[in-house]
């Protein structure tokens, strides 16, 4: 099943059937009665949860039963006509979660940005560029922190609201990183997802472990002359990464043509 929305990228998954449904692209201001609608052919919603992401436009819904869940996914992917509400198509795929639950225990607390720890990689298997390309499928990524911890490989990612954030770790939390995108070594990884406590990043410099995509006028930092760069990355340890010179430019480069790009 593919998932996707709103015209980006999509990526497929081997997921894991669960009662809880996540649906995406929905009109403007979908209301809950409208995906009772959609999902009263295939079984009872005993929840939902409406308004989620960058554009208000994904939701949750819960069935009593995971086997109303499969009904609905397996109709619509064999389907020649697509989930629709309002004429629009909707994009439908399994949750991760197995109900959808209100109360939040401690690192659960909604927040605008995500604590990702990659697990089964080294940092120099995942580049920040495959971090952004995934988590950029559900909203607008401001900023992107990377690190080494005793915990392994992580990142801090941050969204503009919660919502987009929740509707991230909702579909990718305990999800891999689709394998095309990772060296022939790395034969599995997992994406474990908390929320942080923090809510802007501090980037002091444009490198390969750490991106300001709202300011690409960022400087290098050029503490080191023999050909690497010692360049400080926010993280909640405030570890230290050496990075090519030449990489870091080329990087520096893209991203002022991107910005060109957007002000064409």
């Amino acid at each position: 099943m593919s998932s996707g929305g709103g015209g980006g990228q999509q990526f497929r998954y081997t997921q894991t059937p669960s009662k809880v449904l996540h649906l995406r692209n929905l009109p403007w201001e979908c209301a809950e009665e409208e995906l009772v609608e959609l999902c009263k052919p295939f079984g009872r919603i005993i929840n939902t949860k409406s308004g989620v992401g960058a554009n208000r436009n994904q939701a949750f819904v819960e069935f009593t039963d995971v086997n109303q869940a499969i009904s609905m996914v397996s109709y619509f992917a064999s389907s020649s006509e697509p989930a629709q509400i309002r004429g629009k198509t909707v994009y439908i795929q399994y949750s991760n979660r197995q109900e959808i639950i209100n109360n939040k225990s401690p690192g659960e607390t909604a927040g605008n940005v995500l604590l990702v720890t990659i697990e089964g990689v080294q940092a120099s298997d995942v580049t920040i560029d495959v971090i952004h390309m995934v988590f950029s499928a559900f909203g607008y990524v401001h900023k992107i922190a990377t690190f080494e911890k005793a915990a392994g490989f992580q990142a801090l990612i941050q969204y503009t609201d919660a919502d987009t954030a929740s509707a991230a770790r909702e579909a990718l939390d305990g999800r891999s990183i689709p394998s095309y995108l990772l060296p022939e070594h790395v034969t599995s990884c997992c994406l474990r997802i908390s929320f942080s406590a923090h809510k802007d990043l501090n980037i002091k410099f444009q490198s390969n472990r750490s991106r300001d995509y709202n300011n690409p006028y960022l400087p290098i930092n050029y503490s080191a002359m023999d050909g690497t760069l010692q360049v400080f990355t926010f993280s909640e340890n405030h570890e230290h990464s050496s990075i090519s010179i030449l990489s870091l430019l080329l990087f520096y480069m893209n991203l002022l043509f991107f910005s060109f790009d957007v002000l064409a």
